[in-house]
């Protein structure tokens, strides 16, 4: 059985934090921007010393990453079913988490939400 993992997230400016998933060693860099009142992120693959992306947008209910080769994506998902992006920084930590799905676990999410 498949199953989602969720980031654990602040309401820091800065998030960065390491773990291991899917067989590889990541950093992830989470950042608020003010300015477009969203989130960025790096993903640096710890195993091979190379960002895998950098300043990469999340959105929510958009898959992050869906279009690299990986086994996984992001998705940014609204704890409260407003279905909208952040309006402060703070609501990362309070209405939204950072979720981490393969790619199959998500689509069947998606296919399930169609049905319903």
């Amino acid at each position: 059985m498949k199953k989602m993992h969720i980031i654990q997230t602040t309401n820091d400016d800065v998030l960065e934090q390491s773990f291991s998933l899917y067989d590889m060693n990541l950093r992830l860099t989470l950042r608020y921007n003010a300015i477009s009142t969203g989130y960025q992120f790096d993903l640096f693959d710890i195993n091979n010393d190379e960002y895998i992306t950098k300043n990469k947008g999340l959105s929510v209910g958009s898959p992050s990453l869906i279009e690299f080769n990986l086994p996984f994506v992001f998705v940014l998902d609204d704890k409260l079913g407003l279905g909208i992006n952040a309006i402060s920084k703070d609501d990362l930590n309070n209405r939204m988490q950072l979720l981490i799905m393969d790619k199959e676990e998500y689509r069947e999410a998606i296919r399930q939400g169609f049905r319903a």
